[in-house]
């Protein structure tokens, strides 16, 4: 029987925490955005018509509502557990992207983003050039949008941190993008329901902050 208190009972706990961590947050962003999930496997598989203008409006405001404030609550999430080990992620999870969902302008605005630059990777599929500068900007776009969603997590001015650290801000786009891929390349769908968000938001608050157990500790009085 596994002795909680050895020093391998207590390292095996915290891998256990870990991982219940991020699958609970990450849980948490996929039943709220599992509709848009849904809706653009739609749009993307159907011609360039008045339907597909239909369903791609459709998708930007279920973006608006669903995708982008829940993407900001698991940042806002990940850098609390980070910072202090809370656990209650699921609360602390829906309580964020209630509070995201007051900032419509900003999540329309990503929304509208994201479902022109959609539609620009559609019309420029046979057009090679054009389209690798679409998935280019793409990057980019995500690269900020993380930038973003950090940001105001920790409460930093967005420009600040796009200045000093742009590389950072790509590498955390291209880990995002591989995470989701996973699931395509490998027919592993499971990471996106278990794995692929949280862990993004993990790594990005990682690439640019050292959470130590000093922090947590000052955290935790400061709360008190």
């Amino acid at each position: 029987m596994l002795n909680l208190q050895s020093k391998f009972g207590l390292k095996m706990l915290a891998i256990g925490n870990w991982i219940a961590a991020v699958v609970t947050i990450n849980l948490v962003w996929f039943m709220i955005t599992l509709p848009v999930l849904i809706m653009l496997v739609l749009a993307l598989s159907l011609p360039m018509n008045a339907v597909y203008s239909i369903t791609i409006l459709v998708t930007w405001i279920m973006l608006t509502a669903f995708t982008v404030p829940a993407t900001s609550a698991v940042y806002q999430t990940v850098d609390l557990w980070q910072r202090t080990d809370s656990g209650s992620f699921i609360k602390i999870t829906w309580l964020s992207y209630l509070k995201a969902l007051t900032n419509w302008r900003f999540n329309g605005l990503v929304a509208l983003i994201i479902g022109c630059w959609l539609t620009i990777l559609r019309v420029t599929t046979d057009n090679v050039v054009l389209h690798v500068a679409t998935l280019v900007i793409g990057i980019v776009l995500l690269a900020l949008w993380n930038g973003k969603n950090y940001s105001q997590a920790i409460n930093q001015r967005f420009l600040e941190l796009v200045v000093a650290h742009p590389f950072k801000l790509l590498l955390s786009a291209i880990i995002m993008i591989g995470l989701f891929a996973i699931n395509l390349e490998l027919r592993l769908i499971f990471f996106i329901l278990l794995f692929s968000m949280s862990l993004s938001a993990l790594i990005t608050c990682r690439l640019f902050n050292s959470y130590t157990e000093t922090d947590k500790e000052e955290e935790l009085t400061e709360k008190n």
